[in-house]
């Protein structure tokens, strides 16, 4: 346990209490009035089924796509969510889509476009060619994606039609969407509080009900809690099953691949093992997703919090007792449930932090073509942001104030952590095997207040661990807590085991309820 990092929490912690008045203030009050109800029941169907619908010329995919369209211009405005539409062209795919279902048979447009016609979103981080991919930099506004990313290109290949890209904190940096491109994403249930990051963006237009599904990518829990924050399904694949190949910002150190991961992000479960398998494209069939997986053959494991460590944030009592009805829930159907305890758990923002420092090319807001080597000011920066006067945002250059230390850890210290983390992820693969997954927080709370994160930063250790193992995590919404807010947990599985993951999302989704609409 390093003291370090410990004394890190604990600061960042009291200071988020001195200044919870200020971020109350700032955050503003909360929406007095409902968040408009969803009228059209188009919006309801979950994409398979809509696919089949559309496929069966039972519904138009015109109609769907503009269904879709209405509602995102009714939301945006509340929770400021979208970088850029393409309405038209989206519209015009969509009649052309009707035109192709109107002249072909059906078993051979399940073959080749699985979901032709159903619309989605993408992260503006995940290229979506013509479209921006400016990573919320004010220095890259106006670069757009010449391609599209390979998991967003599988997507279109299989029919389906993209709306728009959605807001990100720059760099992806940050466990709230915001930058000076765009602004602040507001989270659908309260106004007051985050959408999270950096998939934030996507998290609030699909817990809004204004996407069925997006695209969004996890380096540290990026898909995930913005998935636990608004409400929705998210799945981070096994390290490596969906290409990152589009995706900005990139490194060019291979471990780099290991920590980001690209994944759908939905409303509803039944979705993800389509959406997984076709944004794998060649890789599908080493997730196996077309076999058969019986709920009562799977193990669960499970664990409440990472265990004893000063600097943690503890686990809200509503997400604990919701990952308990969980268990117990599988435990009442007759599975095999036990409590799990594996060895350094209680490290693991060490361990992930040590994956991190271990990388030799760290993506960097400041990068200048011009000048590759130049280097910044970071104090200046500071100041800059203090004073509303930086290009950057605060949460970018702390990210590089924090890594400018670089050193967190010795080398003796850092090669410790490195060989606990390999240790500990083969401990979980051989635990977990080909039938067990485990029951985890994918946060200790509920959506924060905007700018709270800061003072939360050791929350992301309950994610992060898992992109630094490269073991594949879904997030399952549980309900609501004492405050309205949305709460879940995470499925994790080995790797390649994925489908044991989405089959008890499935399950969890029946039981409790999954995504129920923002009021």
């Amino acid at each position: 346990m390093e003291i370090w990092l410990v004394c890190l929490g604990l600061f960042l912690r009291l200071v988020n209490v001195l200044l919870k008045p200020f971020v109350a203030f700032i955050g503003g009050p909360k929406r007095s009035t409902p968040f408009p109800e969803i009228r059209n029941e188009m919006l309801n169907i979950p994409a398979v089924d809509l696919a089949e619908r559309i496929r069966n010329k039972e519904l138009r995919s015109e109609d769907v796509v503009r269904a879709y369209i209405e509602r995102i211009r009714e939301v945006n405005p509340l929770i400021n969510a979208v970088v850029e539409e393409r309405f038209e062209a989206a519209i015009d795919e969509a009649r052309k889509a009707d035109v192709l279902i109107g002249e072909t048979q059906p078993l051979w447009l399940i073959k080749n476009y699985p979901l032709l016609g159903v619309p989605f979103t993408v992260k503006e981080s995940c290229a979506l060619r013509g479209t921006p991919i400016t990573g919320g930099s004010l220095a890259r506004k106006g670069v757009r994606a010449t391609l599209d990313g390979e998991a967003v290109a599988h997507l279109r290949a299989a029919g389906c039609i993209p709306l728009l890209v959605s807001n990100t904190p720059e760099y992806c940096l940050n466990w709230e969407s915001y930058n000076h491109v765009t602004g602040r994403t507001l989270n659908p249930y309260d106004s007051r509080r985050t959408a999270g990051g950096s998939s934030g963006g996507e998290g609030a237009l699909i817990g809004a009900g204004a996407s069925l599904f997006g695209v969004g990518s996890d380096v540290a829990g990026s898909i995930r809690v913005p998935a636990h924050f608004n409400g929705i399904f998210g799945h981070k694949p096994t390290a490596g099953a969906i290409s990152i190949h589009g995706h900005f910002p990139m490194s060019t150190d291979e471990k780099f691949a290991r920590l980001l991961t690209v994944g759908p992000m939905s409303r509803y479960a039944k979705d993800l093992p389509t959406l997984l398998h076709i944004m794998a494209g060649p890789n599908a069939a080493r997730l196996r997703l077309d076999e058969f997986v019986h709920t009562k053959d799977i193990r669960i494991l499970y664990a409440e919090d990472m265990g004893f460590n000063l600097g943690h944030v503890p686990v809200d009592d509503d997400i604990k007792m919701a990952l308990y009805r969980a268990v117990q829930y599988f435990k009442g159907h007759g599975l095999a449930t036990e409590r799990a305890e594996f060895e350094h758990m209680a490290e693991g923002m060490e361990l992930a932090f040590s994956v991190l420092q271990s990388l030799t090319d760290v993506p960097s807001i400041f990068h200048n073509p011009d000048n590759p080597k130049a280097s910044p000011n970071l104090a200046l920066e500071l100041v800059r942001c203090a004073l509303g006067l930086s290009q950057y945002s605060l949460a970018g250059v702390m990210f590089y104030v924090i890594f400018g230390l670089k050193n967190f850890f010795t080398a003796e210290r850092l090669e410790t952590y490195l060989e606990q983390a390999a240790n500990m992820r083969k401990q979980m693969i051989e635990t977990l095997g080909t039938d067990g997954v485990f029951f985890f927080p994918t946060y200790p709370t509920a959506a924060l207040r905007h700018y709270e994160s800061f003072g939360h930063i050791m929350g992301v250790g309950y994610t992060m661990l898992f992109n630094a193992l490269g073991l594949p995590a879904t997030h399952v919404p549980l309900g609501f807590d004492r405050n309205g807010l949305p709460i879940g947990i995470q499925v994790v599985a080995a790797p390649y085991q994925d489908r044991l993951g989405l089959c008890i999302a499935r399950e969890l989704e029946a039981a409790f309820g999954g995504w129920r609409a923002p009021n």
